[in-house]
C-alpha cells in the first residue's frame, strides 16, 4: 500500500499515512493527526497556566479559569497556602530587633534576632534593680505595718543579695531596722505571752484573734527539758522553723515527734511555709475554729 507524507494539524508533525486513508480525509474535509494524543488534545476547551508558587505546568478547565477571581492558579493546596501566607506577609508591617544597635528583619513572633541581643536588652542597671527591691519592701511595710522576713518576698531577695550585698543591708536601705536572727529576739503577744520568734508570735496572736485559749511552753512527758510551743486542750502545736538547717535542731525535731507517738499526743507541725509568704493557719489549724 503506497503511503504519502502529512502533516499533523496539531503539532505540525510529518507523518506518513496510506495514500487512500489521507486522499479520503481531504475530500471529507477531516483533520488529520500523527497520534490519538494529538486528536484528543485538540478536543480540550482548556488553557495551559503556571502555579503561582513552584511555576510547575498545570491544565485548567474554561469553567475555573471563568470562575477564578485573581486569575491566580496553583498545582496544589500546599502551594496555594505558601503564596497567600507570604502575600499577606508582605502587606503586614516589617518586624526589627529590638536591640538598639541592630536592624536586621525578624518574625513578626520575635523580638530579637539572636539570644545575646536579647539578654543585652533585659539587662537593667544597679541602679533600676535597687530602687525595684526598696519600692516593694516599703509598700510591704506601708500595708502589714511591719518588715517583711525574705521567705515573704523571694522575687525580691535574690535581687536584694546581687545589688545590696545581704537581706538585711536591703532593709536597712529602705530605712528600717532588720528583724533580728530567728529565737534571738524574744517578743511579746497582745495577750502578754512572751514567744521566742516573731513567727511564734504569729501564731500566737492568731490563737488570741480567734478567741482560743491556749498555753505556751508546755513541757513533754517523761521529765524531758522539752516544751511545746503552744497546748490547745490535749493538741501539741509546734512551730519547726529551723527544721533542715540545723543538726542538732533536727534532733530535737525528730525526739518530739517520738515522745509524741509514745504518749499518743496529738502533734501539729506548723512550717515555715504555713506563715510565709501568705499566712495559711486558717486551713491548718481549722479544726479548732
Amino acid at each position: 500500500m503506497k503511503q504519502t507524507t502529512i502533516t499533523c494539524n496539531y503539532c505540525g508533525k510529518n507523518f506518513k499515512k496510506p495514500k487512500n486513508r489521507a486522499t479520503e480525509a481531504v475530500k471529507l474535509g477531516w483533520n488529520q493527526y500523527c497520534s490519538s494524543k494529538c486528536q484528543f488534545t485538540t478536543r480540550l476547551r482548556g488553557e495551559h497556566r503556571f502555579c503561582q508558587n513552584c511555576r510547575k505546568k498545570i491544565w485548567r478547565t474554561p469553567k475555573e479559569l471563568k470562575s477564578s477571581r485573581t486569575n491566580r492558579f496553583f498545582c496544589n493546596a500546599s502551594c496555594a497556602a505558601i503564596f497567600n501566607n507570604n502575600l499577606r506577609s508582605e502587606a503586614l508591617p516589617k518586624n526589627f530587633c529590638r536591640h538598639p544597635n541592630c536592624s536586621k528583619q525578624i518574625p513578626r513572633d520575635q523580638l530579637y534576632c539572636s539570644q545575646i541581643h536579647g539578654t543585652f536588652s533585659r539587662k537593667r542597671t544597679v541602679e533600676s534593680l535597687k530602687k525595684e527591691v526598696l519600692s516593694k519592701i516599703r509598700k510591704f511595710y506601708k500595708l502589714n505595718k511591719r518588715i517583711p522576713v525574705k521567705k515573704e518576698m523571694y522575687d525580691a531577695y535574690g535581687k536584694a543579695r546581687d545589688v545590696f550585698g545581704t537581706w538585711n543591708k536591703a532593709i536597712e536601705a529602705a530605712g528600717f531596722s532588720p528583724n533580728p536572727v530567728m529565737f534571738a529576739k524574744k517578743y511579746t503577744a497582745k495577750d502578754g505571752h512572751i514567744c521566742d520568734s516573731f513567727a511564734e508570735k504569729i501564731i500566737d496572736e492568731w490563737f488570741y484573734s480567734k478567741g482560743i485559749p491556749h498555753k505556751r511552753s508546755v513541757p513533754y512527758p517523761e521529765g524531758y527539758k522539752l516544751t511545746c510551743d503552744f497546748v490547745v486542750n490535749k493538741t501539741f502545736i509546734e512551730f519547726f522553723g529551723l527544721k533542715g538547717e540545723l543538726k542538732k535542731y533536727d534532733r530535737l525535731v525528730r525526739l518530739k515527734r517520738k515522745l509524741s507517738k509514745k504518749h499518743k499526743l496529738k502533734l501539729i507541725e506548723i512550717k515555715p511555709t504555713h506563715l510565709f509568704s501568705k499566712n495559711k493557719l486558717d486551713q491548718v489549724l481549722s479544726f479548732l475554729i
